[in-house]
């Protein structure tokens, strides 16, 4: 049931039309399903034949106890006088993973809960979730974009601002519903393309024979360097005993010890350099990034979903006019991906050659 729940959820319905769902195909809730089997459950406001709310619901898609995790610490006793509890904030739960088997994996209980952050009003009886919902923003004022339906001709969106504050704080940005839904597809179906390409230039980097030898190669400069640095040092550290020896004036000193001082700050800002891109050589990227493998899944994506939003977009801005820009998730790790292969080009370009 639990699975099912999650799989309402992530095919657009809301929590108000999985609890119509349940309900309305007998299913039992939790509390009737422990009546039916005679076992104890703490339930002090169920009366007559208790049915799945959507209080229940929330709980059940928050809870990690079905990604295989343990989770204690959720209330404290406020006052022990008067028994009073209080919910502890998440970041003070005592949690441990793993601790028994997992009826939903944590990629899907990571859709779920992602999704669950965004802005999901619907109308009071409306028992799915729009397509866009929690997704789009107005570009000039942040504010949520407000849904219209046009006496059933068409959908279209507008700024939240406009259309329920006030129509001098920020203009109108209406964009239909179908021109919106084509915009998003397209965009992601070049983020897709674009991935590919990436895919492909890390694996070629990856299997380059020249990899190896960059990397010895870095390791052998790298060793030099710090032998060099260090006979600067011993050199500079002889050198103030030679000065109380009187072997060399004080000026010789001072201008000797400034010219050592200026070779190790220089070696030491080339090792930095040599390390940073020894590291960033060894850790590389690799071709089964969840970045990556994230878009690769939807190659051949021609419909948009929830579920697919969710787990590629971050938000979308609308702009007066009706032009959009989608923010896709994970551009950090993107621009890691496109330095490392910025930097390794040239290898796979020897290879090739």
């Amino acid at each position: 049931m639990v699975k099912s729940i999650f799989a309402l959820f992530l095919s657009g319905m809301n929590k108000r039309g999985i609890t119509y769902y349940l309900n309305d195909h007998g299913t039992l809730c939790p509390t009737a399903y422990k009546q039916q089997q005679g076992l104890k459950y703490n339930a002090p406001n169920a009366q007559g034949n208790p049915m799945w709310s959507t209080i229940t619901i929330d709980t059940i898609l928050k809870n990690r106890v079905y990604v295989g995790d343990m989770v204690q610490g959720r209330q404290r006793v406020k006052s022990y006088k008067i028994h009073i509890q209080e919910k502890v904030p998440e970041e003070e739960w005592f949690i441990v993973e793993n601790t028994h088997e997992a009826i939903i994996d944590r990629e899907t209980f990571a859709k779920v809960q992602s999704l669950l952050k965004r802005d999901t009003r619907t109308a009071p009886k409306a028992k799915q979730l729009y397509l866009f919902s929690g997704f789009l923003k107005c570009a000039d004022c942040g504010r949520a974009m407000s849904r219209i339906a046009s006496k059933g001709i068409y959908v279209y969106y507008q700024c939240g601002t406009y259309k329920s504050l006030s129509e001098k704080a920020c203009t109108m940005h209406s964009i239909k519903s179908d021109r919106l839904e084509a915009g998003v597809l397209f965009a992601i179906q070049q983020q897709v393309h674009l991935v590919l390409t990436y895919s492909e230039f890390v694996a070629r980097i990856n299997s380059a024979p020249l990899k190896k030898s960059k990397s010895k190669r870095l390791e052998d400069t790298i060793a030099a360097k710090e032998k060099e640095l260090a006979k600067i040092m011993r050199y500079k550290q002889a050198l103030y005993q030679d000065w109380k020896d009187g072997e060399i004036t004080r000026n010789d000193y001072r201008h000797m010890s400034e010219d050592y001082e200026q070779q190790i700050e220089a070696l030491t800002r080339i090792m930095q350099t040599l390390t940073a891109e020894q590291e960033q050589l060894e850790n590389g990227v690799d071709a089964e990034s969840p970045c990556l493998t994230a878009f690769l899944k939807y190659r051949n994506i021609d419909k948009l979903t929830r579920e697919i939003l969710g787990e590629l977009i971050d938000h979308i801005k609308i702009y007066e006019g009706g032009g959009i820009s989608v923010k896709f998730k994970y551009t950090d790790e993107f621009c890691r991906i496109a330095e490392y292969i910025k930097l390794n080009s040239p290898m796979v370009e020897g290879a090739a050659g």
